[in-house]
């Protein structure tokens, strides 16, 4: 049996005050695969994600990478190898481009300087960030640019390019296409299928979006009020939903045209 590249077991997350915002969370992304987590707001989808990634420490179970435990009992490590080591795994691309970009510094020194992390030799980080930049596909020139001089989808391109600059096997995906109009949602996605077919990444998408994930999610799991209630294939879980809640988020979305096919 393949061994999950990223893997979550019972995990919890219980705050000051006693709010529980994730209860007994389990998954498992295969190399290359696809999972999407879906809920509306509040359904604790984006503190199962910040767990993923280290951002926060589970009150409670396991997340594995590669098999290797990230948490044992405490804190995600914080040492700079450590940290290194685990951007080299996993990566996160936030909702909100704009946000997670500097607004000061030009698109090549900000890959630049995640580069650097990986890379001392100069010339080898600058024919790596022009890589990068056409594996997204963006003009090479625009490595001059400030994020005020791009598009949202450039942004968000930007965004991705510097998630890659490890070469990490697992993208998590918060809500990362949902501050872009549709248009440019779809041609975002559209990379990132492509980006998928020619890396063999996997990516763990956390959505409130349903047309999103029948997309470009593999399976699919189904969160409220901080445990999951349903999971399956995405097909599955779309066509023949079992629980009420995912009916009734099935309910909630425009009928005609909602489901956009599928890319060969």
């Amino acid at each position: 049996m393949t061994t999950p590249v990223l893997e979550a077991v019972a995990l919890r997350k219980e705050f000051s005050g006693g709010r529980v915002a994730v209860d007994d969370v389990s998954l498992a992304l295969p190399p290359g695969g696809s999972v999407g987590v879906v809920g509306e707001s509040g359904s604790g989808k984006t503190t199962v994600a910040r767990m993923l990634v280290g951002l926060e420490t589970p009150t409670a179970g396991t997340v594995r990478i590669d098999g290797e435990p990230l948490f044992t009992g405490r804190a995600a490590p914080r040492g700079r190898a450590e940290r290194v080591g685990r951007a080299r795994r996993i990566q996160l691309v936030f909702q909100d481009p704009y946000a997670s970009l500097d607004p000061r510094q030009t698109v090549g020194a900000g890959i630049d300087e995640l580069l650097r992390l990986h890379e001392p030799d100069r010339d080898r980080r600058r024919d790596r960030a022009a890589e990068l930049l056409d594996q997204v596909g963006l003009d090479a020139r625009m490595a001059g640019s400030t994020p005020s001089a791009l598009s949202g989808g450039q942004r968000q391109r930007v965004a991705v390019a510097r998630a890659l600059v490890s070469r990490p096997k697992v993208l998590v995906l918060d809500e990362a296409v949902s501050a872009l109009d549709v248009s440019i949602q779809a041609q975002v996605l559209n990379l990132l299928s492509d980006l998928r077919a020619e890396l063999g990444i996997g990516y763990l998408f956390v959505t409130h979006d349903l047309a999103v994930v029948q997309q470009v999610t593999d399976d699919l799991i189904v969160m409220h009020r901080g445990r999951v209630v349903e999971r399956g294939t995405t097909d599955e879980v779309l066509t023949a939903p079992g629980h009420d809640y995912t009916r009734g988020l099935l309910a909630a979305v425009p009928r005609e045209g909602w489901r956009p096919a599928r890319r060969s």
